[in-house]
């Protein structure tokens, strides 16, 4: 019997999506179609910074003509940007804006891509290379959101090309690891159907421990952290002497979070690196180059298929990888076939996390992030009797437990609760003078207590003999704070009501 099928590549598949006769030729004879892992099909955004970017390249006499092809554009997200709610608030913080830029006629759109093209010698001896192939793949993007439905949000237009879409064989089989997380493939009344093939976890993953770390890990949070005076993190600061304090030499540790923290744009160290490297660790493999390192710092995106930390033994998640909300929309469309759906976009907030109100784009948004950090945490300890220690940085408690969920039998540490102000310039503390911060305080009762024989030393006491209020002594020594928690988990310190008990 010869059985006739094809195996896409992601690349390959989009590629028969846009050519009709192509796709034909290529699917000609063959019954069934393989596609090894969810495909991400391209989204692409205009903002006021594309046009900034594109204006800077460009030649003052090609000025007028971009203006004609954006303006239907930049049109469109002052207008999304002025819309207000009955209460006279602005629509955009609400929720996702649906629109349709208009423009009177493309031919703009069309005569800028072949000056692009004609200069494009010209542009790359000026400019370089990589400047050119940006601003065409901007140029070339542009008539997708005059011909499709675009959705606003943040100052950001962005749409789809429609004919990125699952195109069918007789039988069409997805190998996706987190088929049984993603939402996309359970969502109802799309006009395609997916059929869920199950399979049991067989891992036993009992000697192994997830940790939850309750904190906004955001890259916003993460920013808000930033003390612009002294150039340091707050954030990092707090995790990277978490890591400090765990620090085993015989261990080897993966550490993830978003790329801007562990390259910078032009290439060098991030931020998060230049921490760790404060603090004493020198032995730092980053992204794919690893050399034996004890600790290796990647992002999201960049470990995926890679076996690299399969011998290691702890996995840090220091950051939440969200996507934009306006994706998750036009996810939904593309894997369900349908771009007319009547669903509300409004997004609320509480606390610090965002989630839509319509419960199956929440759904698609909490899949997606469980589904990144779960395949992240799978890339250590990959053997039969994984012995993995996981901690995971998020202040999405359902997020935390789906990743949970997916790790059988796994063991649950007590949860951590980690405090860090945002940053306020001194500027700002009208005139108050800089006085010691929380984790000195916490550091320096812990140092004197070490200091201590064994015995029970009443919190008063202590906070006279160190000159702190009294009053505030809960405020710099709970068992909420991590480093109150090593020592705890230690059995050096026990807290009490009124004491504590060095042991």
């Amino acid at each position: 019997m010869i059985v006739m099928f094809s195996l896409f590549t992601h690349s390959r598949y989009k590629m028969l999506c846009k050519d009709d006769e192509l796709r034909r030729w290529f699917t000609e004879g063959r019954h069934t179609q393989i596609i090894d892992e969810r495909i991400d099909f391209d989204i692409v955004s205009f903002s006021r910074s594309e046009y900034n970017k594109l204006f800077s390249v460009l030649p003052h006499t090609l000025h007028p003509l971009l203006y004609d092809a954006v303006s239907g554009l930049l049109d469109q997200i002052n207008e999304c940007e002025r819309m207000k709610t009955s209460e006279g608030k602005k629509l955009s913080s609400r929720g996702i804006i649906k629109c349709h830029p208009k423009i009177d006629s493309l031919e703009p759109v069309y005569e800028l891509c072949n000056v692009i093209n004609k200069n494009k010698a010209e542009i790359i001896r000026d400019k370089s290379l990589p400047v050119y192939n940006n601003l065409k793949g901007i140029v070339q993007q542009l008539e997708l959101f005059y011909k499709n439905t675009c959705y606003y949000n943040y100052h950001s237009l962005s749409t789809y090309n429609r004919k990125h879409r699952l195109f069918c064989l007789a039988n069409n089989v997805i190998l996706d690891a987190n088929g049984q997380i993603d939402h996309l493939y359970s969502v109802k009344n799309g006009n395609i159907k997916f059929i869920l093939d199950k399979q049991s976890k067989l891992i036993d993953h009992s000697g192994s421990t997830i940790t939850h770390i309750k904190f906004s890990t955001s890259k916003t949070s993460i920013h808000k952290k930033l003390n612009t005076e002294t150039g340091n993190n707050g954030y990092f600061e707090k995790v990277s002497n978490f890591i400090k304090r765990n620090f085993k030499l015989d261990k080897r540790y993966l550490i993830v979070l978003h790329k801007e923290f562990v390259l910078s744009a032009n290439g060098d160290e991030g931020d998060f690196i230049r921490q760790l490297r404060q603090i004493g660790f020198m032995d730092i493999a980053i992204g794919d180059e690893y050399n034996g390192e004890s600790i290796s710092v990647n992002w999201y995106g960049n470990l995926i298929g890679k076996n690299k930390w399969r011998d290691f033994d702890c996995c840090y998640l220091f950051g939440t990888p969200n996507s934009r909300f306006e994706a998750h929309v036009i996810h939904l469309c593309q894997y369900t076939d349908r771009h007319d759906w009547r669903i509300g976009l409004g997004v609320v907030k509480n606390g610090k996390t965002k989630s839509f109100k319509n419960a199956d784009l929440e759904k698609i948004r909490q899949s997606t992030i469980i589904s990144d950090m779960y395949q992240t945490v799978k890339r250590v300890q990959r053997n039969p009797k994984p012995q993995a220690e996981i901690f995971i940085v998020t202040n999405e408690e359902e997020v935390f437990r789906g990743v949970t969920k997916q790790l059988k039998k796994v063991k649950i540490g007590e949860p951590i609760l980690l405090a860090v102000d945002d940053f306020v310039s001194r500027h700002e503390l009208n005139g108050a003078s800089g006085s010691s911060n929380e984790d000195t305080m916490t550091e320096m009762i812990v140092d004197w207590l070490l200091k201590q024989p064994p015995g029970t030393y009443p919190k008063k006491d202590i906070a006279k003999q160190l000159n702190i209020n009294s009053k505030h002594f809960a405020r710099y020594f709970s068992k909420d704070l991590i480093l109150v928690q090593t020592y705890i988990r230690a059995k050096q310190i026990r807290i009490e009501y009124r004491s504590i008990v060095k042991l």
